[in-house]
């Protein structure tokens, strides 16, 4: 199961070594909110607004994949389909694989690696 956006934010920020309040100040947002976020229940509908996640992501320095994987947790577009300029059928067929089912689980990791290499082969850092 995938991290809720408080557990994710939380735990971006202390790899960093920032309290919750350096946090908010750095991304000129109410270290309240910070709290809030990163306390909120697993199953919080209250999420941020883009920018707001953008401007913790930018105060992290987290790299596009940790961008995504924010964005994504905060129920939003992952950066990097937006750099696309729209949908990309390609990702659907990728995210039709992995959901699958009827995959075990040693299947899913042989299509994840062949997608690392076949990213590594055109540039993309995993």
């Amino acid at each position: 199961m995938a991290a809720s956006f408080g557990a994710l934010l939380r735990a971006f920020r202390r790899r960093v070594g920032l309290s919750q309040n350096q946090l908010a100040r750095r991304a000129d947002i109410d270290p309240a909110y910070v709290n809030r976020l990163e306390n909120a229940p697993d199953d919080s509908t209250s999420l941020p607004r883009r920018r707001i996640v953008v401007a913790l992501a930018e105060v992290l320095e987290l790299d596009l994949a940790d961008t995504d994987a924010l964005l994504v947790a905060s129920g939003l577009c992952p950066q990097s389909v937006v750099e696309l300029g729209g949908w990309e059928p390609s990702l659907g067929l990728v995210a039709q694989v992995l959901a699958n089912a009827a995959l075990t689980e040693d299947e899913r990791t042989q299509f994840r690696q062949l997608i690392d290499i076949a990213a590594r082969r055109w540039g993309a850092a995993s």
